[in-house]
């Protein structure tokens, strides 16, 4: 940040009807003032700070604030959500007792990015309507309250619901094991489905091929005692140490293969020829 420039904008902002510095913003330039005029109630505290570590420490929020500016006001990046109609594909989400909330909430941001058609929560996993739904929304960022969801006590009552509901999807978990396969070799069924211009669902019921994905806990991962009901099992390949990826990461990595899969390309994006020539 450039201090001349910045003490400027700021004394301009309160002696002159110029507004804020489209430079700095008006966040950044509040933030200034705070340093350099305090208000009297925090005359103590500041009198009481390490200047040098004070200084740093507004000098990074203020660089932060302003290039958060630069970019909001940056025509040609997108922060706004696009009103548009949502593409739904045949792809569910089954969170068997996750405990994280932050991870839920990140999976549902995930999941409605990838335009799935339902989260099925089981067990202890928070929910929009159940415990830690305000830490869910956190991170979240909207996508609960878009994404429709279903809660179940056990995982198996999820399964009931997915085999009279959902009866062609396959079931797929995500877990480390003998049988495991790699993610991007199985051949994911729902591609036709996917490219209609409509998934279609009559009386809560979808009768087209898909996939349910289904991740387990943090520590235990997915129940063993459903694993031999599940049609595939699948993992990403690590190449440290770690045994595996954070649950939230997992999720969107399998995700995007089977779109990939599926060849669903998005309408905003200039790059729609990208899954071209992907079997």
């Amino acid at each position: 940040v450039d201090a001349a420039a910045l003490e400027d904008a700021s004394f301009r902002s309160q002696t002159t009807m110029e507004g804020f510095d489209e430079r700095f913003g008006k966040s950044a330039i509040k933030s200034y003032r705070a340093y350099v005029d305090p208000k009297p109630s925090r005359l103590e505290a500041v009198a009481s700070e390490v200047v040098d570590i004070a200084a740093n420490r507004f000098a990074r929020q203020i660089d932060f604030l302003a290039k958060r500016h630069r970019s909001q006001a940056a025509e040609w990046v997108r922060h706004i959500d696009e009103s548009q109609d949502r593409r739904t594909f045949p792809l569910i989400l089954v969170l068997d007792n996750l405990r994280s909330a932050a991870n839920v909430g990140s999976i549902y941001r995930s999941a409605e990015a990838c335009g799935c058609l339902e989260i099925v929560t089981t067990g202890i996993t928070p929910h929009p309507k159940g415990n830690g739904s305000e830490k869910l929304a956190k991170s979240a960022l909207g996508a609960e309250q878009i994404l429709p969801t279903k809660h179940f006590a056990t995982v198996r009552q999820a399964m009931e619901y997915l085999k009279e509901y959902r009866p062609n999807v396959m079931l797929v978990g995500m877990e480390t094991t003998e049988r495991s396969k790699l993610y991007n070799v199985i051949k994911y069924p729902g591609r036709e489905a996917a490219s209609s211009d409509k998934l279609i669902v009559e009386n809560d019921c979808m009768s087209s091929p898909g996939v349910a994905l289904f991740l387990g806990n943090e520590v235990s991962g997915v129940d063993t005692d459903i694993m031999p009901l599940l049609d595939e099992v699948v993992e990403i390949p690590m190449f440290g140490l770690k045994n595996s990826l954070n649950v939230a990461a997992c999720a969107p990595v399998v995700m995007y293969e089977i779109l990939r899969q599926w060849k669903v390309s998005s309408s905003s994006s200039s790059s729609s020829k990208s899954s071209e020539g992907v079997d």
